[in-house]
């Protein structure tokens, strides 16, 4: 007989219940891909594989690795995985693969039409060109259906690249599981609004913390549709909703919803940054703030990018040369502005500037270079003020040319407690309280480094808490803990042998606890 020691009772108990727990994740955006020309591969002239780089988030800290898929991303980009994080899909705006790079039944030819047949048909080799321009949302009655949102691009006839603008923003709704896991598209390329719009297509939880709302701007205007996608589908509200600084023609633009929810961001080099409120329950933007945002305009090159802050407290602009942070809670926002970081010049090989800008599920903002680079530049502390947001410039190496990051709404948003449209249900406290009980501690046993994984607690109650105590009910570490990232590594080298319980909590209730071994 095998003697086996308490700590490996304990030990697999702790994994037992890491995986009965680990099944109810919510991990929608944890793999993102890059890179382009995957047919070429490795390349002598340039020392460097092209293709795509995969940042899986699945480990701590994100793992970046090479992979030879033959989709290419320019600027349109979205990937979708299950709630435990393993890839399903994703796009580039031309297609849709699953994860093992099978191109989806009858996928093809999403946005087929004059850009790439006409004008430039390297895009149907290299994928469709609107940042920020097809979105994954899931069928809210099923959990193999699933919708994309995504602008569609055209051109006056016989104009140039300059007069390219939106007419459509188009859905495509497709069974990720149909044809023996093959999949199928059921329908593409549906209309869902027309006119002179922007390629943006940003979304949001509604405030009862199950539909969606989409944002679609009216180009030239200072006004946006609502879009709302409830489990009878995708709907244009009756009404716009205006406010802030018109944008101009031909422009660069760049748009996030806060974390929380509760602001929405509209950035264009020439036009300049609006910043609203937006309401949750209605989905009608108000109390518009407009900076011109002048130094952002840089003919060598017209980086664009924004994000916020896991907290929602401070946004990020990204404009080439430059990043600037704007303080939300501050009694003046516009004069709260400071620059955190100034282009260093760095090429590898063509020059790591300030474009595209995406929060990522370990709560770090990643920034894309915009032409060609190996590198991203990263925030490594957002919710810090000034240079205590740590940023670091081209510190994210890849492994094969990127031009982009991808885009994601935060698909851990819970209801908007309290709030007149926090109506669903049978739903609230009971299946709150029982997400909120997922908690994964991760080496367990531990050494050196663990990581506790929170991702599920309620976004919209107070900031939760992180504590960790003895067998004799000692506190030997506390800390507050971000709101959106789900990650946070602790430092159990000088702690003793032995057990501890780790607590999450809120207003001193415990709302997670899960044991951890040291050895």
């Amino acid at each position: 007989m095998i003697f086996k020691s308490k700590w490996y009772y304990i030990f697999s108990f702790v994994l037992l219940v890491c995986c009965v727990e680990e099944s109810k994740a919510q991990k929608n955006d944890y793999i993102w891909l890059s890179g382009y020309d995957s047919q070429v591969g490795y390349d002598s002239a340039w020392g460097f594989s092209f293709g795509a780089t995969v940042l899986n988030f699945n480990y701590q800290p994100v793992n970046i690795s090479y992979d030879s898929i033959g989709m290419n991303f320019f600027t349109t980009n979205t990937s979708y995985c299950d709630n435990n994080g393993n890839l399903l899909f994703y796009t580039n705006g031309i297609y849709i693969a699953d994860s093992s790079g099978t191109m989806i039944v009858n996928s093809a030819g999403i946005n087929q039409g004059w850009l790439d047949e006409d004008w430039d048909p390297t895009i149907q080799t290299y994928g469709y060109r609107n940042r920020q321009g097809i979105i994954a949302l899931p069928d809210l009655n099923s959990d193999s259906l699933y919708y994309l949102v995504h602008s569609y691009s055209d051109s006056v006839p016989g104009s140039q690249e300059e007069n390219i603008y939106t007419p459509q923003i188009l859905s495509t709704y497709f069974n990720k599981f149909a044809n023996n896991g093959q999949g199928n598209v059921i329908y593409k390329n549906r209309t869902l609004l027309q006119g002179d719009l922007g390629q943006q297509v940003p979304a949001v939880k509604h405030g009862n913390g199950k539909d969606w709302w989409l944002l679609i701007q009216s180009r030239n205007t200072n006004c946006f549709y609502p879009v709302l996608l409830t489990d009878t589908g995708l709907q244009v509200m009756a009404s716009q909703t205006c406010g802030g600084q018109p944008v101009g023609d031909t422009d660069i633009t760049s748009v996030a919803f806060s974390p929380d929810g509760s602001k929405f961001a509209h950035f264009a080099v020439y036009g300049g940054l609006n910043i609203y409120n937006f309401d949750r329950c209605t989905g009608e933007l108000s109390s518009p703030i407009y900076y011109p945002l002048d130094i952002a305009k840089d003919s060598s090159w017209l980086g664009n990018g924004i994000a916020f802050s896991p907290n929602s407290r401070f946004l990020y602009v990204s404009a080439t040369k430059i990043v600037l942070q704007f303080d939300m809670w501050a009694s003046n926002i516009l004069a709260s502005i400071d620059t955190v970081a100034v282009y260093d010049g760095f090429k590898f090989p063509l020059g790591s500037y300030f474009d595209e800008a995406q929060l990522g599920p370990d709560g770090k903002i990643y920034i894309s270079c915009g032409n060609s680079e190996l590198d991203y530049h990263v925030i490594k502390n957002p919710d810090g003020k000034g240079d205590s947001c740590s940023f670091a410039q081209h510190s994210i190496l890849l492994t094969s040319p990127s031009v982009c990051v991808p885009y994601f709404p935060n698909y851990r948003l819970g209801a908007l407690t309290g709030s007149a449209c926090d109506t669903i249900t049978g739903l609230n406290e009971v299946a709150r309280a029982a997400k909120e009980q997922i908690l994964k501690v991760f080496p367990n046993p531990a050494t050196d480094i663990t990581t506790v994984d929170y991702g599920f607690t309620d976004w919209n109650k107070t900031q939760p808490n992180l504590e960790i105590c003895n067998t004799l009910g000692q506190t030997v570490y506390s800390q507050v803990l971000p709101m959106y990232s789900g990650f946070q590594k602790i430092d159990v080298s000088r702690f003793a042998d032995g057990m501890y319980t780790v607590f999450i909590k809120r207003d001193n209730v415990v709302v997670a606890t899960q044991k951890l071994v040291k050895q």
